[in-house]
This record gives structure tokens, C-alpha cells and sequence, in this order.
């Protein structure tokens, strides 16, 4: 595989490696490429966390789940309007 990165990633891969952190070229972008799925996969964790925060915290009765359907009903309808 090749890619291409502006000189100042180049020069900033070069550091590493003469630096003797990383053996070569290959060895930081892997590395950078884990770190960079680790930031993701904390995001991901972070957005999870959030949403399950937002939920209601309610058991769900036959009553709220009514209204649910029906908030959905009545969604859908003015979608279908809304495309007419």
C-alpha cells in the first residue's frame, strides 16, 4: 500500500522513526491508526453512554406504550402528507 501525507507528516513520521521510538515508517502509522481507533471507540462509548442517559428511566406500562404508538401514528401521517 502507499499514501501520500503533506511533507509535514512525512517529516513528523521521519522524527519518530530516527528518534528509534518506531523501527520504521510502517511501525507509526499503525501506531497512529490504533490510537486513532481507540478515539473512536471512546466516542462511540461517550454518544452510547449519553443516549442511554436520555432514556426514559420509566418501566414501559401498556398506557405509555400506547402513546408511543400513537405519537409514531401520527408521525407517519404527516410524513405521508408531506410527500403527497
Amino acid at each position: 500500500m502507499n499514501i501520500s501525507v503533506t511533507p509535514q507528516l512525512r517529516r513528523a513520521v521521519e522524527r519518530r522513526v530516527q528518534s528509534g521510538q518506531y523501527g520504521n515508517a510502517s511501525d507509526v502509522v499503525r501506531a497512529g491508526l490504533r490510537a486513532l481507533d481507540r478515539e473512536e471507540s471512546r466516542e462511540m462509548w461517550s454518544e452510547w453512554q449519553q443516549a442511554k442517559a436520555r432514556l426514559p428511566r420509566d418501566e414501559i406500562t401498556a398506557e405509555l406504550e400506547e402513546r408511543i404508538v400513537q405519537k409514531i401514528r401520527k408521525a407517519r401521517q404527516v410524513e405521508r402528507k408531506a410527500a403527497r
